[in-house]
């Protein structure tokens, strides 16, 4: 069961490299491909989610390719599927299968057809990569992902000035996240020795160990994650970018910074949670930030 997480991955990304030579004056052939793909990884994940649930919805974790091994660390690709992620699929398969069908023909004989599906099924991919993750490393390169793609929709129009001004406020905003989300990923292979998992997380006793000692740098590490959230998901003091982000295609606005995109700040809130639930103070500032 483990060991079919990574068709999850797979499917948009052939999917997104497919498209890429397709030839942009085949709007049917292009559609046709981000749409069955979308549809299929849809279909496979309901089986799968059946399958799961039947054996007692255990929580599943693989660790896949190691990018880089020396003698006191380790990094590598891990992927992890428990209720959260069931949740986020679930969600996610089912608004982008139908924005897909609607894009279709919403979009006919617009300029950048092509290049439109490419981003949304480069988009997939990389929030399949975040919500399937099992470690910050494999969560930040799906991360990425999002802020490119996210950045290309919103100057989808690019021959006009205020879509391509506001994508890069947009984007300037999204670097903020991502340096918070660097430093929480410092600070914790300094706390750990290594590369720490979301399952290594939730081992009340380990965590209670390391913050013991630390207990500030367990605090700046929470805080870090809490930027990084309220950047992505758009919160005070980083709402700014959310109109900004209507410049692009009504499609694209809709599925992801009115159902997805905005929701994936909570996403690393809920992974990190055993790590930062009994910070008092971290708790109080995310009350005042809500």
């Amino acid at each position: 069961m483990t060991s079919l997480l990574e068709v999850f991955i797979l499917i948009p990304l052939a999917a997104f490299l497919i498209s890429l030579v397709i030839p942009g004056r085949k709007e049917t052939l292009m559609s046709q491909v981000a749409f069955l793909s979308v549809g299929l990884h849809l279909m496979c994940f309901q089986f799968f989610l059946i399958y799961w649930l039947w054996h007692g919805y255990p929580d599943l974790n693989l660790k896949d390719v190691v990018l880089y091994k020396t003698d006191g660390y380790e990094f590598y690709l891990d992927f992890r599927f428990d209720e959260i992620t069931a949740t986020y699929v679930f969600v996610g398969s089912l608004l982008t299968f139908l924005v897909t069908i609607y894009s279709r023909y919403y979009l006919h004989r617009e300029t950048g057809y092509k290049r439109f599906f490419n981003t949304i099924l480069l988009f997939y991919l990389g929030y399949n990569a975040v919500v399937f993750s099992g470690n910050l490393e494999t969560l930040f390169i799906g991360w990425e992902i999002l802020g490119i793609s996210s950045f290309l929709l919103i100057a989808f129009y690019r021959d006009r000035y205020l879509p391509v001004k506001n994508a890069v406020k947009v984007f300037s905003i999204y670097r903020v996240g991502d340096v918070g989300l660097l430093l929480a990923m410092w600070m914790l292979h300094h706390f750990w020795h290594e590369n720490i998992t979301f399952e290594a997380l939730e081992n009340v006793e380990s965590v209670s160990q390391h913050l013991e000692n630390h207990h500030w740098s367990g605090i700046f590490i929470s805080l870090m994650f809490l930027i990084s959230a309220a950047a992505k998901s758009a919160q005070l003091p980083f709402s700014s970018w959310l109109p900004r982000a209507m410049e692009g295609p009504t499609p694209s606005s809709a599925i992801f910074y009115g159902s997805l995109s905005v929701h994936i700040g909570v996403f690393i809130m809920l992974r990190t949670f055993p790590f930062w639930e009994h910070q008092t103070l971290v708790r109080i500032i995310i009350g005042v930030m809500g």
